[in-house]
């Protein structure tokens, strides 16, 4: 069973999981948005997988493929954490501000991928086409389409503009949209640790300055597609929260980008 239920997209739809983690993984669709578009995507690809005309790679990709072998580090073993020889108690943490209550529904879970999986997928993509190429090299550039996520299709748009704003202390936060997608991504490199019991909540701000959850961004170096319209809003905030999310803001955003 996979302990990242959003990397089972490609999986799911190709009808290789487990009925399991098949189970397991329409569960979370009900309440994912971002797999939810992903799968959608991924389902007018595979039918490309079953053509039979024979497509040539570009005569550069061997020596790309084998420059990419030379320089890429390959991910360490995973090695299990031993388990403690007592139980520690848990530090008290300090109360929340109180928050007024509103209709506005919780944060709905978010796919975060951190910057080093972003490679990992990459390197993933770059070796399905070697494998392909070896084998005679007929359908490359269909597996190189479906590897690549509604995140990566925003990210390489014809279209993309990029705003930036830095952090009191030192971190990058990136806004990427595009308009033809009517979607964006949020990358965040070299954020403080929001603390125990926290995460940043990023959000949307319409023209009157009001605030939209658009998801949780669970690390401090990664990338989430963002939810809600983003086409309609006027800036993109990201404030310290309660892990679980707030329905509004209750701090200070740590970066509030206004997009033109």
């Amino acid at each position: 069973m996979s302990d990242d239920l959003h990397s089972l997209s490609g999986a799911f739809v190709l009808d290789a999981l487990s009925d399991g983690e098949r189970a397991d993984f329409e569960v979370h669709l009900g309440r994912c948005e971002t797999c939810r578009d992903e799968v959608d995507s991924l389902r007018g690809v595979t039918p490309l997988l079953a053509e039979t005309v024979a497509v040539s790679p570009p005569p550069a990709l061997r020596a790309d493929i084998m420059a990419a072998i030379r320089t890429t580090r390959q991910d360490p073993p995973v090695v299990d954490e031993p388990a403690a020889a007592e139980p520690v108690a848990a530090e008290p943490v300090a109360a929340e501000p109180a928050v007024a209550q509103s209709d506005t529904e919780a944060p709905t879970e978010t796919n975060v991928v951190p910057l080093r999986r972003r490679v990992s997928r990459q390197w993933a993509a770059l070796a399905a086409a070697a494998a392909l190429v070896v084998g005679g090299g007929v359908t490359w550039q269909v597996v190189e389409q479906a590897t690549t996520s509604i995140s990566d299709q925003v990210l390489e748009a014809s279209d993309a503009q990029t705003w930036q704003a830095t952090t009191d202390d030192g971190g990058t936060v990136r806004v990427v949209r595009s308009d033809q997608m009517g979607k964006a991504v949020l990358r965040v490199e070299g954020l403080a640790d929001p603390g125990s019991g926290k995460a940043y909540q990023a959000w949307l701000q319409d023209s009157s300055g009001s605030m939209v959850s658009a998801g949780m961004m669970t690390t401090t170096d990664g990338e989430m597609l963002l939810e809600g319209d983003v086409e309609g809003a006027a800036g993109v905030g990201l404030t310290k929260e309660p892990a679980a999310g707030s329905p509004q803001p209750t701090s200070a955003p740590v970066a509030l980008i206004a997009l033109g």
